[in-house]
């Protein structure tokens, strides 16, 4: 009774223990004399062994085999040896795998030789599994200890026990330098209590002090620095310890004191700068600074409340109230610019110049207006139409027709054998170009000069009448726009004998609403000195002066592939502005773009072209598109439209073909700048002007380069990040697996990161980044490109 009793418990011990019994012979592919039942819970039976169907060697991780031979012809060899100990792999009957470990009794002949294993086998894949964990743990945390961009010590029994890589960059030491010594000795006098109060609190209470506590540093050059110090209570070693986390905060300190003088700076601007500056919520006055008040008369209690459009005259309350609205509506960040007419509390009219755009204030939406006085500068305009009328009035008198005739020799610079007695309107007499001394040549616009040239040979060779407007300077150096009509009178064998025409002064055409001041100002005013991207902004700003029109945008066409993009735009959602931010030559708006001539149209038009998507939602009415050339060829293109206008008049039409005119020689200008310089400036541009995640990193995981919206997006100031490990941008959570992806990433093994990061105020940041390999300045390089993947 007690043997069967015995015999079922070890029946029931087999069935259900992890360790199964086998006895195999080490010979062909380990044939199974006996398996424990218990083999089922790799789901095999004891059946598909003994039967002969199975051998042992079947269901070994075949890149195990060679492991277990191995130590099979070692024992066979040591005659001595009784027992086998082995760890390997088998494969489960679903496929899966387990790692074992086998003891075994070697059994053997009279000679020595083994004829029978009798082991027993224990599943050991969680231990295994365990491992690995702990080693890809142990590989992660001295990934974020040593390659971090904080430094790191342990301190037990008031002795620096451990410091990481970047405390002893920061501090100037070697590692064996600082270890055995205190950390009191490299803090400022002024912290040291502060640092031990913390410290004692936190091994006394065993437990992370919450808040953050900040102090300077001596480094071994005598140099300081301040730092951000967190403390967490530890083990180490088995005995309690301190962690203190150092993170080097001098850039953010610059960043704190450069912002306090800007808002000190802001603060003088306004209030004591020469601008009324006013903020508008819920169509109220919700501030104003003291130089509107000293205009419109009020005092602040009773301009505050105050029903903003009451400030003006009653033709432009309408206008203000309709434009502020809208722009509500439609989100309008980009700053919007005209003219009003004020009342002050004694019913004076002020001309002013308003310009207003969307902010927050005080937690709420609202609109900031800063309005300009330009009384005096509509005075001195009046003053300059009336004394222009009166030169009008004086000219007609003086000469019965507006219209001078000439005849030129055709030669370099054309010499002049006749012109009519009415050249007295350019300050040039007869007799100055008659006797020589004044080539016609020499009245052209150097900006003009080439391409007069050129149209004339063109005319020349093609047979056919001059026509072309151009600029020329009158004898006091005053810049007026001709039309010139000429036809080419020849030989009898086709050769031409000399030149007749016409000019007649259109300056007052092309330079309608108040635009005479461009082409003496233009060239000097844009002439760039500075970045390529400050000149296009500025470029795109002055344009937009230009009456009836509220928006555009800059595009640049590629030398080489005739491609266009956008490199400065204003008044333009972001979402338009992503839609036509590039066009590829071969698509109908990139031929559209480059015709060789202006085209005004609706945008409903342009959008009717539009297959892939509908950006009517802009509601652009009026459209201009004009071509920026430079020695014949297209450089540029302005891209211009109103979102009130339905029609651009010709005069402003003229007003923007003079802009752009004078631009090809600058942007053409730009171009012909080293190849290098060019292409650097455009590219760093052109990142900068991204609206999606860009940043480079190095293979130690640390930042290199970010561009602005990736700086706005995560809340730093401009390269506050440089220099800081890409892994504290994620979140606690999170660090292990971004660290154990970005070793992927860097490894070849993966190219996409998903994992949320965490911006400086503690906001989750869904992106999505893809990572590209590259070289700088020779060095392996991680590109990462990512786009938000919902708004904040």
């Amino acid at each position: 009774m007690k043997s069967n009793l015995e015999n079922i418990g070890l029946k029931w011990i087999h069935k259900n223990s992890r360790i199964f019994a086998i006895l195999w012979k080490p010979v062909g592919n380990w044939a199974v004399e006996f398996v424990s039942e218990n083999i089922d819970q790799y789901g095999y039976s004891q059946e598909d062994f003994s039967s002969g169907k199975m051998m042992y060697g079947d269901i070994i991780y075949p890149e195990d085999t060679d492991k277990i031979n191995s130590a099979l012809l070692e024992c066979g060899e040591n005659k001595d040896e009784q027992f086998l100990d082995l760890e390997y792999r088998i494969i489960s009957k679903s496929g899966k795998l387990h790692w074992v470990a086998e003891r075994s009794l070697l059994i053997r002949d009279n000679k020595g030789n083994i004829i029978n294993i009798r082991g027993l086998v224990l599943d050991i894949t969680e231990h295994k599994n365990a491992e690995l964990e702990l080693r890809i743990s142990e590989e992660k945390y001295v990934t974020l200890v040593e390659k971090g961009n904080d430094g790191i010590i342990i301190v037990q029994d008031d002795t620096l026990k451990f410091v990481n890589s970047k405390i002893c960059e920061l501090l100037g030491y070697e590692r064996e330098e600082l270890l055995g010594g205190q950390v009191l000795d490299h803090v400022l006098v002024d912290y040291k209590r502060m640092i031990s109060k913390r410290y004692n609190k936190t091994l006394n209470d065993k437990m992370n002090v919450r808040r953050n506590s900040e102090a300077e540093f001596l480094t071994k050059q005598g140099n300081r620095f301040p730092a951000e110090i967190s403390f967490s209570y530890i083990h180490h070693e088995f005995k309690p310890a301190v962690v203190m986390t150092i993170r080097d905060i001098s850039e953010r300190k610059r960043a704190e004191i450069e912002l306090k003088d800007s808002e000190k700076k802001y603060s003088t601007l306004v209030e004591k700068g020469d601008d009324m500056i006013v903020i508008v919520q819920n169509d109220s006055l919700a501030f104003s600074n003291p130089k509107f008040r000293s205009v419109t008369g009020y005092q602040k209690d009773e301009a505050i409340g105050k029903h903003f459009s009451e400030f003006f005259s009653k033709g432009y309350r309408k206008m203000i109230g309709e434009r502020f609205r809208g722009d509500m509506a439609k989100n309008w960040t980009s700053p919007r610019k005209y003219e009003v007419e004020l009342i002050s509390k004694d019913n004076e009219k002020i001309a002013a110049e308003l310009n207003s755009s969307i902010i927050e204030h005080e937690g709420k939406p609202a609109y900031m207006a800063i309005i300009r006085d330009i009384r005096e500068q509509k005075e001195r305009e009046r003053e300059l139409l009336e004394l222009l009328e009166m030169q009008k009035l004086l000219v007609n008198v003086i000469n019965n027709s507006p219209t001078v005739i000439f005849i030129w020799r055709p030669e370099n610079d054309w010499p002049v054998e006749f012109v009519s007695e009415n050249i007295s309107q350019f300050g040039y007499s007869v007799e100055d170009f008659i006797s020589g001394n004044i080539l016609y040549g020499d009245l052209i616009h150097p900006s003009d000069i080439e391409n007069v040239k050129a149209e004339v040979l063109r005319c020349n060779l093609a047979g056919i009448d001059f026509s072309y407007e151009y600029r020329i300077f009158t004898k006091s150096g005053e810049i007026r726009w001709v039309d010139e009509r000429s036809i080419y009178k020849r030989d009898e064998r086709g050769d031409v004998e000399y030149i007749q025409g016409i000019i007649v002064d259109i300056t007052d055409r092309k330079n309608v609403n108040d635009f005479i001041h461009i082409e003496a100002e233009v060239g000097d005013f844009f002439s760039p000195t500075g970045d390529m991207k400050s000149v296009f902004e500025q470029f795109l700003e002055f344009t937009l002066q230009i009456d009836k029109i509220d928006c555009g945008a800059l595009y640049l066409v590629d030398d080489l592939t005739g491609e266009l993009s956008i490199v400065a735009h204003r008044g333009l959602s972001a979402n338009f502005v992503k839609s036509t931010r590039y066009y590829d030559p071969k698509s109908i708006n990139g031929k559209l773009f480059t015709t060789e001539y202006p085209i005004y149209k609706l945008y409903s038009e342009i959008n009717a072209l539009n297959k892939d998507e509908d950006l009517s939602y802009e509601d652009l009415k009026a459209m201009a598109i004009v071509p920026i050339k430079h020695n014949k060829k297209i450089v540029a293109v302005l891209f211009l439209a109103s979102h009130s206008e339905s029609e651009i008049p010709s005069d402003i039409r003229s007003s923007i073909e003079t802009v752009s005119m004078q631009a090809g020689s600058i942007i053409g200008n730009i171009r012909d700048r080293p190849q290098v310089v060019k292409s650097t400036d455009i590219s760093q541009y052109l990142i900068d002007s991204l609206e999606d995640l860009f940043f480079v990193i190095g293979m130690d995981g640390c930042i290199l380069y970010t561009n602005q919206y990736f700086d706005d997006l995560m809340g730093y100031v401009k390269d506050e990040l440089i220099g800081m490990s890409l892994l504290k941008l994620y979140p606690q959570n999170k660090a292990l697996e971004a660290a154990s992806v970005l070793a992927d990433i860097m490894a070849g093994k993966k190219a996409i990161s998903n994992i949320p990061m965490e911006s400086y105020d503690g906001n989750t940041v869904l992106a999505e980044t893809k990572f590209t390999r590259a070289k700088l300045n020779e060095k392996s390089v991680l590109v990462g490109l990512g786009r938000e993947l919902i708004n904040r």
